[in-house]
């Protein structure tokens, strides 16, 4: 088992690194008929039966991944605090210094 820097600083890397994710998502899911209709027309097609009807669903699943973001972060937060106020309970032992 690695161990996982849960110090503030190794917080706010997690969270950038998933706010990035999050952001790709959001952004992809709330345009994602504009895109499907880019990508059709590329190719000379044409998308059909894809309409405002669809793209509600598509941005619920958007609005979805940064609610995920949000709780994982409040859950992460919680932890890092956890482990900054009782280094006592912690699981991993202790370095031993040589």
């Amino acid at each position: 088992m690695t161990k996982r820097d849960m110090s503030w600083k190794g917080f706010l890397k997690r969270n950038a690194i998933n706010a990035l994710f999050a952001c790709f998502a959001f952004v992809f899911f709330w345009n994602s008929v504009a895109i499907g209709e880019w990508m059709y027309a590329l190719f000379g097609g044409e998308l059909r039966g894809y309409g405002p009807a669809q793209q509600r669903w598509h941005r619920v699943w958007a609005v979805g991944f940064v609610a995920m973001f949000i709780f994982v972060a409040m859950l992460d937060a919680l932890s890092v605090w956890y482990w900054q106020k009782y280094p006592e309970k912690r699981r991993y032992p202790k370095e031993e210094s040589k």
